[in-house]
Formats: structure tokens, sequence, C-alpha cells
């Protein structure tokens, strides 16, 4: 018995010394395995975390640029209370400040670069802060433009196209000029507009376009150009009614049946506008709008089409824009004009553009199959 014991001791030992050996082998094997990026993971092997290099590249589509997503703290805005889609709500109806708005969504997505946002915004700071920044604002920034998400969408689109750069640079420059051809200060007429600006300025402020400091000063000066006396409680008290227009003698119509006003002729002669199915097609020469004087220096727009009715206008704009993303920064206007013995037509004029910027942009659509004549932009 006392020979029985100390063999069965050893064997005891060797059984757990064995055993041991396993656990320490399965254990490296499976710490290689996780460390080894060559081999694939077994399930319930998978690291949680891994490191910025293994992760997948993000699929580009043919011709497409990669978009760099720039590190938050570089967009040059300052924090906003509030989310994009409540600030594109809460903006509306305030086409300067969606401007802002826009350019400042098109440094968060990565379409323009920081730096690139950041001096298109100081040099019209003064549509947003126009006591408290020297510098005019550009012209025109208080027209209607595109909202914020549409601008995205067109700008996302360009980048597909071998010829997107210049795309890209043309609708951003018509959001928010980088060299203002002609800058328009704003003015604070009365007691009535400095309120609304008061209550401008925490919309600004909660939707990320000016700091708080900024609007702190804005406040005072605002509070200061109040309390001077200087400012009637409204201008619009002060402005006499307009004298009453006569109605001016109809004229005579014609035997043709067309449905417009002009020297007789039937409206059926208008050969350019859009067809029942909302087909664009050429207008005659007779029909475009006047091209831009010599020296001209004004808004500047470009005539695209005419039509034989303005009711059609906002579904041609559609079709259009839809076409062209080009046209996408900017809006359009449909003026009446009576052409004599071709009868009366209907304007669709886009804008406002400089003059450099309707000639560039009209250069980019007839090869394209578009009429396009820089003109005047209507006020």
């Amino acid at each position: 018995m006392r020979r029985i014991l100390p063999l069965l001791c050893i064997s005891w030992l060797l059984n757990a010394c064995s055993t041991v050996n396993s656990y320490v082998q399965s254990t490296a094997a499976k710490l290689e395995h996780v460390t080894n990026s060559s081999a694939p993971p077994r399930p319930g092997l998978e690291p949680l975390y891994r490191s910025p290099e293994s992760q997948p590249a993000r699929p580009v589509a043919l011709g497409q640029s990669a978009l760099p997503q720039p590190d938050p703290e570089d967009v040059p805005f300052p924090p906003r209370l509030i989310g994009h889609a409540e600030s594109q709500a809460l903006l509306a109806g305030d086409p300067a400040a969606l401007r802002f708005l826009t350019i400042r969504r098109l440094a968060e997505t990565g379409q323009i670069p920081p730096e690139d946002a950041a001096a298109r915004a100081d040099t019209n700071m003064g549509a947003l802060l126009p006591l408290t920044d020297p510098q005019p604002p550009a012209a025109g920034l208080m027209t209607p433009a595109p909202l914020p998400d549409d601008i995205e969408k067109a700008m996302a689109a360009t980048w597909a196209n071998p010829g997107g750069a210049s795309q890209r640079d043309f609708m951003v420059d018509s959001v928010l000029p980088l060299n203002p051809a002609k800058r328009e200060a704003l003015i604070i007429p009365d007691k009535q507009a400095a309120r609304q600006a008061l209550a401008r300025l925490d919309r600004l402020n909660q939707a990320g376009l000016i700091s708080a400091d900024q609007k702190n000063a804005e406040e005072q000066a605002l509070h200061a150009l109040m309390e001077g006396g200087t400012l009637p409680e409204s201008l619009a008290a002060l402005t006499p009614p307009p004298e009453p227009v006569k109605p001016a003698k109809p004229k005579k119509s014609g035997s043709g049946s067309g449905s417009g006003s002009g020297s007789g002729s039937s409206m059926q002669r208008l050969q350019g506008g859009v067809t029942g199915e909302l087909k664009v097609i050429p207008s005659p020469t007779e029909l475009n709008a006047p091209s831009l004087p010599a020296g001209f220096t004004g808004q500047a727009g470009i005539h695209l089409l005419s039509m034989g009715s303005a009711t059609h206008g906002e579904q041609a704009w559609k079709a259009l824009s839809t076409q062209y993303p080009e046209l996408a920064a900017l809006t359009y206007k449909v003026v009446r004009a009576d052409l004599g013995e071709l009868g009366v037509t209907h304007r669709l004029i886009a804008g406002p553009l400089s003059p450099a910027n309707a000639a560039e942009l009209c250069a980019m659509l007839k090869p394209k199959g578009q009429a396009c004549t820089p003109t005047p932009f209507p006020p």
C-alpha cells in the first residue's frame, strides 16, 4: 500500500501538468489568432475595436472624388444650440441667414474647405451684424435663394462630373460671394425694424452663425440706436400714401384666336416657351430679353426662355434647375413683355448675378443646347 500511494500521486501530477500545458497552448493560439490580422477571425474571437487603418475604405462611385471629412473644430462657425434641420426651419424667411447656413453646411460635409467658408462669412458678416461689422456685405443677399439642403444635394451631384469643380465654384459664389463685385450696406430705418433685428440675433446665435459675444455687441448697438432718439417708431407712418393710378385704356383685340393683349396679333404666333407636356423649347430671337449694355455694373440675370403664359413659370424653372445643376443656387423671375406685332410674352430670367458670372454661366449652358442671354435682372 505504501508503494501504491506514491505512484498514484505521481500519476495525478502528470495529468494535471498535461491539462495546464494544453490550456496554455490553447490560450496562446487564441491570442495569436486575435492579433494576427492576416488570419480570418473565428466566431467569438473578433476584436471589439479596430484601428482606423483596419477600417474598410468608403466606396467611391466611378469618377467621383472622396469627400474629406473635416474635424468639427475646423468648421469656422460658433457651436450651434440646435440641429441643422431645426436651424433651417428657424431661419425660414431670412434669405441672408440661410445663405450663411448653406456655407456652414457645405463646410461641415467637406464640400468646401473650412478656410474658404471662413473667408466668405467674414467678407459678408455685415448681412448678419449690420451695426458692429464695418464692411457692407455683397449686394443681393436678401434675395431668395434655394434651401441649404437643396444646395447640398446639387453640390454632391457634381462630384461625379468631370467639370464639377467649376460648377461647384459657381454655385458657392452665387450663395455667398468671396469677392463681391458690388456691396450694399444694410440700414435700420425705424424702431420696429430694430426690434425685429434684436429677435433675429437670438435665432442667428441658436443656429451657430454668430457667437454669444457677437450677439451681445450687436444688441448693445441696437439698444443705443433705439435710445438715441433719432429713429422714428415706424417709417411707414411717415410715408405719404401713393397717388392712385389711373387705369389704362384697354387695347382693341384683333381677329386672331389668341388670348393675350398686344396689337391685335394672335398669341399662337409665340413659338417659345413651355408646351403642355412641359418640354422646354428654344425661343425665337425676337423674344430674347435685351442684352447687357456696355459697362453695365448692376445686378445681371440670364434669360433662359419665353412663355406664352406666366402660369408656367414655376414648372419651367423646376424643369430647368433639375436639368442644369448650375442653376440650383439661383432664383428666378417671370417678366411680362409686350412685343407689339408679336404679341405678349413672359420671360423667365434667373439671377441675380454679376455681369461676369452671367456671361460665364451662359458660356456653360449654350454648348448643352440651352438658350441663354445675359440681361439686367429685374428689380
